[in-house]
């Protein structure tokens, strides 16, 4: 007896083991489904402007349709299983030619539901593909990096040029078209609250538009939405993310026209202004739109891949008016500047001000501590 009950434990704990295994997949499955129905952060479940609702609104019937066809082929496949299961002294069934009337539903319906939706889906595309004519869209050029995102604004109002870095600010209720460029490699462009997922390719322009409608937005204004990278394009990639500020069109105006306006600085920022210009200005721009042959340089330093070369850097010319810092990575706040300065590379890994910036050549920043304080001075007053 001893014997037997021995040899039977080890079933027992495998079978015992399996329980546990698919209870655990199962609360897994169920959590990451709760988790991502959410409509906090970067939601697809939730539009804010037209683009995003016809896409939303096609997904939901889509999935839907095939969920309810999910379940009625499991039903039917789960019932003939059990109707018609073998049974003791049942004879093999005599195989017969299968129903004919049956063969031409289940090819006619799926033909009907697949040419529906993708006569829709044709439909929406070209709906989506440009904003409604008459409308007075504000054009913006995007640029991905690795591992940021570039913003230029054309004619901001009054033919003003604007470029600026991670954060993107847009008036609601009025169309954005949007030219999206790459510098090295493939990348691509998403805010799910306001349109799906387009690819940024090197030496190819592609165009999307999006829009934030203030009768779907319940907050006030501003608000802001966040966007990321969805495309594999490096050891930063999940790090390169981006914000969208909705503001009034009155607000938007007020900023634009805000940008590049030299701030007063104290004197102690005097100091961090010079420590700027000799360490920083090889790949930040400071004092406005970046010149065109400027920029050229920088991309072919970063090009050349040399250890100590200019690269393409986020324009800091509205510092003062971000939130955030390192790609939408921390809040903008001396703490966190400081200890970015310190060390970029144990904040943001691959990023290139680490790898190639004079002040870190030999693993370290070789600032010091008053030096720091007065190049953090410097840069909070641009704020």
């Amino acid at each position: 007896m001893q014997s037997t009950s021995n040899s039977n434990r080890p079933t027992g704990r495998r079978s015992s083991l399996k329980k546990r295994t698919v209870m655990f997949g199962l609360l897994a499955a169920l959590f990451l489904f709760v988790v991502g129905c959410s409509k906090d952060g970067m939601s697809t479940w939730e539009a804010f402007g037209p683009v995003a609702q016809l896409q939303l609104d096609l997904f939901n019937v889509t999935m839907w349709l095939m969920v309810i066809v999910f379940f009625l082929v499991e039903g039917v496949l789960l019932y003939a299983i059990i109707r018609y299961r073998k049974r003791p002294g049942q004879p093999k069934p005599t195989q017969i030619h299968g129903n004919n009337t049956l063969e031409i539903v289940l090819t006619i319906v799926p033909t009907i539901l697949v040419l529906g939706l993708g006569i829709w889906s044709v439909f929406i595309l070209f709906e989506i593909d440009a904003p409604p004519e008459g409308s007075d869209p504000l054009h913006v050029n995007v640029t991905a990096h690795q591992w940021w995102f570039e913003f230029e604004y054309p004619d901001a109002g009054n033919g003003k040029k604007i470029i600026t870095a991670n954060e993107m600010r847009i008036p609601v209720d009025r169309p954005i078209t949007l030219s999206l460029f790459s510098d090295d490699v493939i990348h691509s462009f998403w805010v799910p609250k306001l349109a799906g997922k387009l690819d940024m390719v090197p030496t190819h322009e592609n165009k999307m538009w999006i829009q934030a409608d203030s009768d779907k937005i319940d907050e006030d204004l501003p608000v802001t939405l966040f966007g990321q990278c969805a495309e594999l394009c490096g050891i930063a990639h999940a790090l390169m993310r981006f914000r969208v500020t909705v503001m009034e069109q009155a607000d938007f105006d007020s900023w634009a026209a805000g940008y590049s306006e030299p701030p007063a600085i104290t004197d102690k920022a005097k100091k961090g202004k010079q420590i700027f210009a000799a360490n920083c200005t090889l790949c930040h721009t400071i004092d406005g739109p970046d010149d065109p042959a400027l920029s050229a340089s920088r991309l072919k330093g970063f090009l050349t891949g040399a250890d100590i070369t200019p690269v393409p850097a986020p324009n800091l010319t509205d510092l003062r008016t971000r939130q955030t810092l390192a790609a939408g990575l921390m809040d903008l706040t001396e703490t966190n500047l400081r200890a970015w300065l310190h060390d970029p590379d144990g904040i943001k890994p691959g990023n290139y001000m680490a790898a190639r910036a004079v002040l870190y050549q030999g693993g370290t920043v070789t600032l010091d501590e008053d030096q720091i304080d007065a190049l953090i001075g410097y840069l909070l007053d641009l704020r």
